[in-house]
């Protein structure tokens, strides 16, 4: 269940991305940014580099943030957090990161309950 509910995070966390990206349209080239954004986006849904696409999703929320205002801060603040997130967490089980590198397992020794 947690590789499904990652899959699905990567999935928002993409989505988001691209559509506010789109909604934005700063600088005068977003042909050129919705063309980058998109690929971003694919490679997070599909959990190829995931940890730094999701650093760069955040990144790109951030811009957007400052760049646009108060307008529609909360959505841009809170997508940011989520794509943070998606770094701490990693793609899990059902990405392309953990097809191509392994996944990457946590064991607890049994003294270390606590």
């Amino acid at each position: 269940m947690a590789g499904v509910a990652l899959v699905v995070l990567r999935a928002v966390v993409a989505v988001t991305l691209i559509v506010e990206t789109h909604r934005a349209y700063i600088l005068g080239w977003a042909h050129a940014l919705d063309a980058f954004v998109a690929l971003v986006g694919l490679f997070l849904f599909l959990g190829l580099l995931t940890p730094y696409c999701a650093a760069l999703c955040c990144l790109l929320n951030l811009g957007l943030l400052v760049a646009n205002g108060i307008s529609n801060g909360f959505e841009l603040g809170m997508a940011a957090l989520t794509a943070a997130s998606m770094v701490a967490l990693g793609p899990g089980a059902y990405s392309l990161d953990a097809r191509f590198f392994g996944r990457k397992l946590i064991k607890i020794p049994p003294g270390r309950n606590s």
